[in-house]
């Protein structure tokens, strides 16, 4: 029998049916707010927090990119990061990077890896 970790975030086929996925996670005494994005490489997971301002990203729940889905944007003053690494490549933080989020797959689900 398999031991599955505590924190599932999401199935990976709802996952693949948009483009990304806001989240909030109790990890023993700390909330977790991230979201996750499929890219080209399958999807990554990031803290939902603009290195700039500390401002969570979306404007809208699990809406987190740009109108031409290049690039996650930041809808306080408009940075935008690759999607891939969470590099900005435009803005007041450019360089700067999203903080990325551990998780992994198990059995088709999505679960968070830290802690």
């Amino acid at each position: 029998m398999k031991v599955k970790p505590d924190y599932a975030i999401c199935e990976l086929a709802d996952l693949q049916k948009r483009q990304s996925l806001s989240f909030t996670l109790n990890v023993k005494d700390e909330v977790v707010s991230g979201f996750l994005v499929v890219t080209e490489q399958g999807f990554r997971a990031y803290k939902n927090s603009c290195p700039h301002w500390g401002v969570e990203l979306n404007w809208k729940p699990d809406e987190f990119f740009n109108v031409d889905f290049t690039h996650l944007l930041c809808s306080v003053h408009g940075a935008l990061f690759k999607p891939d690494d969470g590099e900005c490549v435009f803005g007041p933080c450019v360089r700067q990077r999203l903080e990325p989020i551990p998780v992994k797959v198990i059995d088709g689900t999505v679960y968070y890896s830290g802690k």
